[in-house]
């Protein structure tokens, strides 16, 4: 059985001989339906955003707990302006010299690698030997010069000179007590030639160790020489590294000669507060050029505190004869610990693109 709601509604005001204001119209059946159902979604909807925000919020806390949830807030982020230069370089603390063990086997190594330093905490430009050992070992003694002397086209001895002192800006440990994969390192140097000595000039260049003969890489050569320095061997000692994170903040384009200001942010991850002493002393470079003098930041805290994070302003000058392109701005700075703190080591600095 059916009814027609119209047909009720008027049965029932004829009826009772009212007007239409006294009583309400019955609801489309299907409107009601619909009505329903809109309320129903509605719920779901509030429901659903609300599980969605809650979902939010965890995967948020749930990244803090590897990155985030071990830093406070902004609010109690510090700020300092400017920095004033130093007078002397700081020393920052390395590995400590090891003692002898046995000594290296390098029957099986090909040849010397030549390294180019591309950051100021990385290995100088150099000679480096990778003996393949699988203990710590111990090179020693100094290794003797041969190669081709271009003039005659025969491979001779080069004889051994002292050029004096080693350059001081590299941390040398001799002899090179290394681990498995680190390098040995040797530095040759060609002599000056007295007056009236003919300089010479060679080019293959092999080392001689024991009896073992390691060719030195083809574009290595020696030119107008009167003999050669070749240094012992020795080891370049890691640097020493403070328990925190650093990162570089600057402009992506800056123009050569150009002024300008970054930031630097600290972080210390661990619990226990991290002292300052005395202010950071760092240094700005592009790859491993320094761009500027060692400087100590003005600061006014005493500590980074456990799970916090400090902010420096600073700023700096593109050298107006750097090549336009793309580039690494390195950032290092030794802690009052002596201990190195490194920004963006795991990139190799902040890339920034130079332009005319």
């Amino acid at each position: 059985m059916s009814f027609d709601p119209q047909t009720i509604e008027a049965d029932l005001r004829a009826a009772m001989r009212t007007g239409p204001s006294q009583v309400a119209a019955r609801p489309d059946p299907v409107a009601r339906v619909e009505s329903g159902v809109t309320r129903r979604r509605r719920r779901r909807l509030l429901v659903t955003t609300a599980a969605a925000a809650l979902a939010v919020g965890t995967v948020v806390a749930g990244t803090g707990l590897i990155i985030d949830r071990p830093f406070r807030s902004t609010a109690d982020t510090s700020t300092a302006v400017g920095a004033e230069p130093v007078a002397a370089a700081p020393q920052i603390l390395r590995r400590s010299p090891r003692p002898d063990r046995q000594p290296c086997r390098i029957d099986n190594v090909d040849s010397m690698d030549w390294i180019v330093q591309s950051a100021p905490w990385g290995l100088s430009t150099g000679l480096a030997l990778r003996p393949n050992n699988s203990d710590r070992c111990t090179l020693s003694g100094r290794p003797q010069l041969s190669g081709i002397n271009t003039a005659t086209g025969a491979s001779e001895p080069i004889a051994a000179v002292d050029a004096g002192q080693l350059d001081t800006s590299v941390t040398r440990q001799f002899p090179a007590t290394i681990d498995p994969g680190e390098p040995a390192r040797i530095e040759i140097r060609g002599g000056k030639c007295p007056a009236g000595q003919e300089p010479r000039s060679y080019r293959s260049l092999v080392v001689t160790v024991g009896t073992q003969k390691i060719p030195l890489p083809s574009s290595r050569s020696l030119t107008g020489i009167c003999g050669a320095d070749v240094s012992q061997w020795f080891v370049e000692p890691p640097m020493l590294y403070a328990a925190l994170n650093a990162k570089l903040e600057a402009p992506r384009v800056l123009g050569r000669g150009q002024d300008f200001t970054y930031t630097v942010q600290i972080d210390n991850v661990y619990a226990r507060n991290y002292p300052l002493s005395s202010c950071p002393i760092f240094r700005l470079g592009i790859a491993a050029t320094d761009i500027g003098p060692w400087q100590r930041i003005n600061c006014t805290q005493a500590a980074i505190h456990g799970h916090d994070s400090i902010r420096f302003t600073l700023h700096g000058q593109i050298p107006p004869d750097t090549e336009p392109g793309q580039h690494k701005l390195t950032w290092m700075a030794a802690m009052s610990t002596g201990e190195a703190t490194i920004a963006d080591m795991g990139t190799g600095g902040t890339t920034v693109t130079i332009t005319r």
